[in-house]
C-alpha cells in the first residue's frame, strides 16, 4: 500500500500534447496541434455550461462530412445530417446543441474549413458502439479511427479512437487508462460462493441428460457483471444517481443485522429472485444448444437462437426493474444473487463510522490514497458505514453526475474505486 503524491492540475494543452504523442502511427491525427487544442478548449468549457439545468454533454466527432457514406446508417456505421451551411465552433453552439445529440447516439460533427473550425452537423450513431460499457454480447460498432471527443461531465474530456482511449482529462488529471472495476479479480472473488451454487445447480439438472453440459466460472461471473452494468448504466442515464447496496447475509435470507431500515421490504417469493431464474434458464439453454463439455462466455457471445436473445432481453429487463428503484429516496438492497430485498433503504446514522477510508488508484486496489470522510455527501457516508459493518457486502453509489463509486471492506478497511465515467 502506498500513497500517492498530489499531481500538478493538466487543461486542454496538456491533454492535447499527451494525445499526440500517443496517437496511432498507423493512421495520423489529421489536426494540427493548434487547432487539436482549440477543440479540446473549446469543449472543456462547454462542459461547464448548462442548457436549461441539463448538464452538457456530448460527443465531437472530428472529422469532415464527406468522410462518411451518405447512405450510411446507425449502428453499423452512422446516419450523416449535414447542415446547409456550417457554425463556427463555441462554447455557445456546443452547449445548445448537446440537448438534441444526446451523448448516447448521435455526435456533433467538427472539421477544418479553410483553417478554422466548424460545425458541420450531425453524425447519428446509434447506441451500438455502447454495448461494452452498457452490458450485452455485443462488441460495439467502431466505424471511423477519426478522433472522437468525449464529453461526459464538467472538466472531464476524452479522446478516443477506434473505441480505445488515448489519453483523458479527469479531475485535473492526464490519463491513458480508467479504472474499471469489471475487470478486477477482487469483484468476482467477492461472489464466489453464489457463483458455485449456480454452477451446482445447473450440474444437478443436466446429469440426467445424454450428454451433461458444465457451466465455466467466468461465464455465470460475467453474465451477472453485465447485468450490473446495465444498471448503473441506466441510473447514471436518469441523472438522479441512487445506491445499491449488495448486501452479504451470513445469519439468514433477509436479515440486515439492524444495519439497514428498510421503507419498502419485498415479500420473498420467485418474482424476487427472478435474476436467479432467468440465469439457470440461459444457462441451460447455452447448453442444451452444445456438445461440448462446458461452456463458456465465447459459446455464449456466438450463440444466435431465439430463445437466448430472450432470456438475454429479460435480464436487461431486470436491470430496469431495479435501477428503476433507485430513483426513489434511500438505496436499493439485494442479495448476493441479486434478489431483490427492498427500496428506500436507509443505513443506520448508530452504526460506527470508519476513522478512515482509502481510494484505490489501479484496479485491484494495491496502490490507495487515504481520503476525508466528510469530503463526500451522505450518501457515500451511508456506503462507507455499511461496509464497515458488514465487511463481505457491496455498496455501489452513483452520484447525479455519473460518477460510479464502488465500496467495500477489505481487511477492515474501507476502500474504494471510483469507476471512470469517461465511456
Amino acid at each position: 500500500m502506498s500513497s500517492a503524491e498530489t499531481p500538478t492540475r493538466a487543461y486542454p494543452p496538456d491533454l492535447t500534447r499527451w494525445v499526440l504523442a500517443r496517437w496511432p502511427e498507423d493512421s495520423p491525427c489529421q489536426l494540427s496541434a493548434e487547432l487539436l487544442s482549440e477543440v479540446l478548449s473549446t469543449a472543456f468549457y462547454a462542459s461547464m455550461m448548462a442548457e436549461e439545468a441539463r448538464p452538457t454533454r456530448f460527443r465531437l466527432l472530428l472529422s469532415g462530412p464527406d468522410a462518411l457514406p451518405e447512405s450510411g446508417g446507425p449502428n453499423g456505421g452512422v446516419l450523416r445530417l449535414r447542415f446547409d451551411q456550417s457554425r463556427a465552433l463555441s462554447t455557445g453552439e456546443l452547449r445548445r446543441l448537446a440537448p438534441a445529440t444526446p451523448f448516447e447516439t448521435s455526435l456533433i460533427g467538427v472539421h477544418r474549413e479553410e483553417g478554422q473550425l466548424r460545425i458541420w452537423g450531425i453524425a447519428h450513431s446509434g447506441p451500438a458502439w455502447l454495448a461494452p460499457a452498457w452490458g450485452g454480447r455485443g462488441a460495439g460498432s467502431n466505424w471511423t479511427l477519426a478522433p472522437i471527443v468525449h464529453v461526459n461531465a464538467p472538466g472531464q474530456i476524452a479522446v478516443r479512437r477506434g473505441g480505445v482511449l488515448i489519453g483523458a482529462l479527469e479531475h485535473g488529471e492526464l490519463v491513458d487508462a480508467t479504472i474499471d472495476v469489471f475487470r478486477s479479480a477482487w469483484l468476482p472473488a467477492r461472489f464466489g460462493a453464489e457463483r458455485e451454487e449456480i454452477r451446482t445447480h445447473h450440474s444437478l439438472k443436466q446429469a440426467p441428460k445424454g450428454i451433461p453440459t458444465a457451466v465455466e466460472h467466468s461465464l455465470v461471473g460475467r453474465i451477472s457483471q453485465h447485468m450490473l452494468r446495465r444498471v448503473i448504466q441506466l441510473v447514471r442515464s436518469a441523472g438522479h444517481g441512487g445506491l445499491l447496496l449488495i448486501h452479504d447475509d451470513a445469519q439468514g435470507r433477509g436479515g440486515t443485522h439492524g444495519a439497514l431500515r428498510l421503507k419498502y421490504r419485498f415479500g420473498q417469493d420467485e418474482p424476487t429472485r427472478r435474476y436467479r431464474t432467468l440465469l439457470l434458464q440461459l444457462l441451460e439453454a447455452l447448453a442444451d444448444a452444445s456438445e461440448a463439455p462446458s461452456i463458456g462466455w465465447a459459446d455464449f457471445v456466438t450463440a444466435s437462437s431465439m430463445e437466448l436473445e430472450q432470456l438475454e432481453q429479460a435480464v436487461f429487463e431486470w436491470s430496469r426493474v431495479v435501477a428503476n428503484l433507485a430513483a426513489t429516496d434511500g438505496a436499493v438492497v439485494l442479495d448476493k444473487h441479486f434478489a431483490l430485498l427492498g427500496f428506500g433503504a436507509e443505513v443506520s446514522a448508530e452504526l460506527p463510522t470508519p476513522s478512515r477510508v482509502w481510494c484505490a488508484l489501479d484496479n485491484e486496489g494495491t496502490r490507495r490514497r487515504a481520503e476525508d470522510i466528510e469530503a463526500v455527501g451522505t450518501r457515500h457516508r451511508a456506503a462507507y458505514r455499511f461496509v464497515n459493518d458488514s465487511p463481505g457486502s457491496l455498496a455501489i453509489a452513483v452520484s447525479h453526475d455519473g460518477v460510479v463509486t464502488f465500496v467495500i471492506n477489505e481487511g477492515g478497511e474501507v476502500v474504494f474505486w471510483e469507476q471512470s465515467n469517461l465511456v
